[in-house]
């Protein structure tokens, strides 16, 4: 692949987006980290964009682009519903773009673009969700709703049992009802490498992904949630590049949904459980439902 034949992301515009980033971190007075995180994300894009026209691209060169052209579009539509989101951008400074790829320790720009995607897209679709500004207590509020976003690095029944325990006493100690999120990148670890380029097989493996998404929700709701009773849905977000030969690389984003009716809780009011679904099924426009 050429650069020449990247039309559809030009220089300019790559250059547009870079400077709006720039924009938000300079007003939010983050302060970037040499090598990592943001900073890194930034240089390799202007490295792109410094190359000369008939360089060859490899797919590397290209993931930071479309995690740019990501980002900036989930920031430009939090910054025109009026959202705060400083904590969230400043603690991007740490980690990879590299989805799919499982890094040691926290990786905070994967864990925090999790909540920046999850509140932009709830805004953009009528659920005027909040970023709270500080590191205390839940990540995402809407009205009587709490949302907590995990990353896991691998998945394991008894990670996301503790995620939903510890969440579970959370909401029992702030007297709340909450949704969990999980961004399941690299739970699954799809890469541009594991899609194969022939673009049936490309379409079969997709379609696998969706299933194995799927499977990872059945499990979470056929035994841990019905014991978390404060607990009313959960989304799952898988982001990953792959590449293949007629659309080239890509990054994309599915998402799934389930929904916890709760009949037997006398203390779950209606307006609750409706506030519960809004958040799901952004996620998924007819998100599954479990009855407890």
């Amino acid at each position: 692949m050429l650069k020449s034949d990247i039309k559809f992301y030009n220089n300019v515009l790559i250059q547009t987006d870079i400077d709006f980033l720039k924009y938000q971190i300079k007003k939010r007075g983050v302060t970037l980290i040499p090598g990592t995180g943001l900073q890194k994300l930034i240089d390799d894009c202007l490295a792109y964009i410094a190359l000369p026209p008939d360089s060859l691209i490899y797919n590397t060169t290209l993931k930071p682009l479309l995690v740019l052209y990501s980002l900036s579009d989930t920031l430009r539509m939090l910054w025109l519903k009026r959202k705060d989101f400083a904590i969230q951008l400043s603690a991007m400074n740490s980690g990879t773009y590299e989805y799919g790829t499982v890094t040691p320790g926290e990786n905070n720009f994967k864990d925090f673009e999790l909540e920046l995607f999850s509140t932009a897209y709830l805004n953009e679709y009528g659920v005027i969700a909040d970023l709270p500004q500080h590191t205390a207590g839940n990540d995402i509020l809407y009205k009587n709703i709490e949302i907590q976003c995990k990353h896991p690095e691998v998945f394991t029944r008894e990670k996301i049992d503790r995620f939903l325990r510890d969440f579970q006493s959370s909401l029992q100690k702030n007297q709340k009802y909450g949704v969990l999120g999980i961004g399941i990148d690299d739970i699954l670890q799809f890469t541009d490498n594991s899609f194969p380029i022939d673009y049936e097989a490309f379409e079969k493996a997709y379609r696998r992904t969706l299933l194995q998404q799927d499977q990872v929700l059945s499990e979470i709701f056929d035994d841990t949630l019905r014991f978390c009773p404060r607990v009313l849905g959960l989304f799952i977000i898988n982001t990953h590049f792959t590449f293949n030969t007629t659309m080239g690389l890509s990054l994309m984003k599915t998402t799934n949904s389930g929904f916890c009716l709760r009949p037997n809780a006398k203390d779950v009011p209606e307006e609750t459980h409706i506030q519960a679904y809004e958040i799901v099924s952004v996620f998924n426009n007819k998100p599954s439902i479990r009855t407890y």
